[in-house]
């Protein structure tokens, strides 16, 4: 959805939240901060709310924004080093507190480590369209008609956004 750096260069010093450090031999050398990286490449899910026990737990709900301190965590790394943030989209997300920090936004939809390594780092080419809106804020979703798709006013990243290397 952005991309200001890939592909990463191999041998790279990177710092890593929400991947295995062992999916990454051949590609770089992970380290232990932020400003002791080359790069930071950050996987997430998309925001969701717990919403309770039994069946309802297998369903993510609430809020497409970031909590406040999760963001900040977010882009203090992105201020810190050039950082690749990778987000599993399994329901849209809210980006706006976090896309101008970014050097790079990948949209995944469940691939493993070693497939986004494979894109980051030119291997592979990204291909994939987003399958929906990512809109601006909740206010815009709130504002939404439910029943009526792409209805979200002047989204972030509209449906079928796409970058290729």
């Amino acid at each position: 959805m952005k991309n200001e750096v890939l592909p990463l260069k191999r041998g790279a010093k990177l710092y890593l939240e929400g991947m295995n450090p062992e999916s990454v031999a051949g590609y770089g050398v992970v380290v232990a901060s932020p400003e002791d990286a080359d790069f930071a490449i950050i996987r997430t899910d998309a925001p969701f709310e717990l919403r309770g026990a039994g069946f309802e737990s297998f369903f993510h709900a609430g809020s497409l924004d970031f909590p406040a301190d999760r963001a900040e965590h977010f882009n203090r790394i992105a201020n810190a080093v050039p950082t690749v943030f990778s987000i599993y989209l399994d329901r849209a997300a809210i980006l706006t507190s976090v896309v101008e920090s970014m050097k790079a936004i990948v949209a995944d939809y469940g691939a493993a480590d070693s497939a986004l390594l494979k894109v980051l780092f030119g291997d592979a080419k990204p291909e994939g369209k987003l399958p929906f809106d990512l809109p601006r804020s909740m206010a815009a979703v709130e504002a939404s008609r439910e029943d009526v798709p792409f209805d979200t006013a002047n989204p972030l990243f509209k449906f079928g956004f796409g970058l290729s290397l």
